[in-house]
């Protein structure tokens, strides 16, 4: 007789969390006058809560999705995989073994419940001083929701 195996439970972001997070991030694009676009995405890689504000370049968009991707996907932030990821780096060429986009620049910052990956915020529109105090306020607002 086999026994069954133990469930597993996904720690789950809601959409009321990822807008409260996307928001935060927004309010500070705001508050430096940056226009950005910011992704949050649930562990499963997938969009939970997204915004590409009034003139923040398109392509801003794809680049805050890949920054929250990588940072998902890989457990860490996105910044973390500048070196690895370059020439001659322990992951050269990664962004080739897969068919969504990773970013190796700041921008990207895991979520996580206990030791448990829920999501990650991805933000593009600025520098990368700037996206970085964008997706700061971002984590700041997930860090206030006390997961």
């Amino acid at each position: 007789m086999t026994e069954n195996p133990t469930p597993r439970y996904a720690r789950v972001l809601t959409y009321a969390e990822a807008r409260i997070i996307l928001d935060a991030g927004l309010a500070e694009a705001t508050a430096i006058s940056v226009p950005a676009s910011i992704a949050v995405l649930d562990a499963s890689r997938e969009i939970v809560a997204f915004a590409r504000q009034d003139h923040a370049p398109t392509l801003t968009g794809e680049v805050a999705i890949s920054k929250a991707f990588t940072s998902v996907a890989l457990r860490q932030r996105s910044a973390d995989l500048a070196v690895a990821a370059g020439a001659g780096g322990i992951f050269d060429g990664l962004h080739h073994a897969t068919t969504r986009h990773l970013a190796t620049f700041a921008g990207g910052l895991p979520l996580f419940e206990g030791d448990d990956i829920i999501g990650a915020i991805g933000a593009s529109g600025g520098t990368i001083d700037e996206d970085l105090r964008i997706v700061g306020a971002a984590f700041a607002a997930f860090e206030s929701l006390g997961r």
